[in-house]
C-alpha cells in the first residue's frame, strides 16, 4: 500500500515539477524564449489561463522541447519474451522472457530523428518545424520522443499533467521575470543525477523579480 501511495504521490506531484523546474532553466539561460513566450500569455486571457491554452502554440511547443530533452521517467521497463535472435549484428538473444527498459531520454535525444538534439529549441515544434505534429505521446508510425511512455504502460494522466504544466508555467511566467543567480551564485546547473525521476542535480536558483504590471 505505501509503494502505491507513494507511485501516486510521486506520479502526479514530483514529475510535474520536475519539468516545470527544468522548463524555467533554459527560460532563464535563454532570456529570448522567455521573452517570446511571455509575449504570447499577455496577448491571451489572463483571468482563465486554462480555457486559452489552444490559443497558446508556443507555451505548447516550449512544454514539449522540454519533455522531449528532459522526461521525468528516464526509462520503460516492458517484460517481453524474445526468440533467438541477433542485435545489432553483435549481441545475441536466447528464446526466454526478459525484463527491457527502453530509455526515453536517448529517443528524445537521438541524432538521427532530431537536429540539434542537445540545443533547447522550441521552434522545431511549430508549424514548419522538423517536429511539427509531433506530440508528448508516441506516434503510431515512429517513436520520435515518449516521454508518458507507450503502449499499455501508457501514462494515464498525461492529459492532466500537460494542462497542470502549461497553466503554472504560463503563470509563473506572466507574473514573474526569471534571470540568472546574482554574481557569484554559480549559474544554472543542467546537470542531473541518475534517479529514477529526472530532477536537476543541484536546484534550480534564480533572480525572481515580481512584474509591475501584468497585462
Amino acid at each position: 500500500m505505501v509503494s502505491l501511495v507513494s507511485e501516486f504521490l510521486g506520479g502526479g506531484a514530483d514529475t510535474i515539477v520536475a519539468i516545470i523546474e527544468w522548463t524555467l532553466a533554459h527560460l532563464v539561460i535563454q532570456p529570448e524564449v522567455q521573452g517570446k513566450l511571455r509575449r504570447e500569455v499577455d496577448a491571451v486571457d489572463t483571468v482563465s489561463v486554462d480555457k486559452s491554452l489552444r490559443k497558446m502554440p508556443y507555451l505548447h511547443a516550449v512544454v514539449l522541447e522540454s519533455l522531449r530533452m528532459h522526461p521525468s521517467v528516464p526509462f520503460v521497463p516492458r517484460r517481453v519474451r524474445a526468440e533467438d535472435a541477433t542485435l545489432l549484428g553483435e549481441t545475441t538473444v536466447p528464446t526466454g522472457d526478459f525484463n527491457v527498459r527502453f530509455f526515453v531520454g536517448d529517443i528524445g535525444r537521438d541524432r538521427k530523428t532530431w537536429t540539434d538534439p542537445d540545443e533547447f529549441q522550441p521552434e522545431r515544434f511549430l508549424a514548419g518545424g522538423e517536429a511539427e505534429g509531433v506530440g508528448p505521446s508516441a506516434g503510431p508510425k515512429e517513436m520520435k520522443m515518449m516521454p508518458f511512455g507507450a503502449g499499455h504502460g501508457f501514462c494515464p494522466g498525461m492529459g492532466l499533467a500537460m494542462v497542470n504544466i502549461k497553466c503554472f508555467l504560463a503563470t509563473l511566467v506572466r507574473e514573474f521575470e526569471w534571470a540568472p543567480p546574482a554574481e557569484g551564485g554559480g549559474g544554472v546547473d543542467m546537470n542531473d543525477p541518475n534517479v529514477f525521476f529526472k530532477v536537476m542535480k543541484k536546484p534550480l536558483s534564480t533572480r525572481v523579480t515580481r512584474r509591475t504590471r501584468s497585462v
